[in-house]
């Protein structure tokens, strides 16, 4: 059985799992705080799924998020420590956000990099700029209300 634990944040939005990469202090816990709050603004249920360290493994080819039984229900806000937030044990993963310095960001991807591949399944895709959550959620809520940009 195809399986990692990677280093990220995790969590679910609507019907979405969302996997946020990127280096340590990037903003990783910010982006998905920022969507935490965000989604309900919306009528959008969200909740965490893990932050730090995320399980990954296959379930009828799909990809499935999990956090560590440590971690699970816990998040680091910088600056303040751990808290305990709102969960959900698991979530399929339909988005990867890569958060990248500004100024490696290409302003029109190609098609190849919309997509990652993730325990041998492609996944989409977007780069964001670290350390900048309230913009980063808004275009991941804008993104997820956009169902086309799913289809692989």
């Amino acid at each position: 059985m195809a399986q990692a634990n990677v280093h990220g944040t995790a969590l679910l939005v609507g019907s979405r799992g969302i996997l946020i990469r990127g280096p340590s202090q990037s903003g990783k816990s910010s982006l998905c705080l920022s969507l935490l709050r965000r989604a309900p603004c919306q009528n959008v249920t969200a909740a965490l799924v893990a932050d730090d360290r995320v399980d990954l493994h296959i379930e009828e080819e799909i990809i499935v998020m999990s956090a560590p039984p440590a971690l699970s229900g816990m998040m680091e806000i910088y600056g303040i420590g751990i808290v305990k937030e709102s969960c959900v044990p698991r979530a399929n993963l339909s988005l990867v956000v890569d958060l990248v310095p500004r100024q490696v960001i290409v302003r029109m991807p190609e098609p190849s990099e919309r997509m990652t591949e993730i325990l041998g399944r492609q996944v989409r895709r977007i780069v964001l700029a670290q350390r900048e959550p309230a913009f980063g959620a808004d275009v991941v809520m804008s993104l997820l209300e956009h169902e086309d940009l799913f289809v692989s």
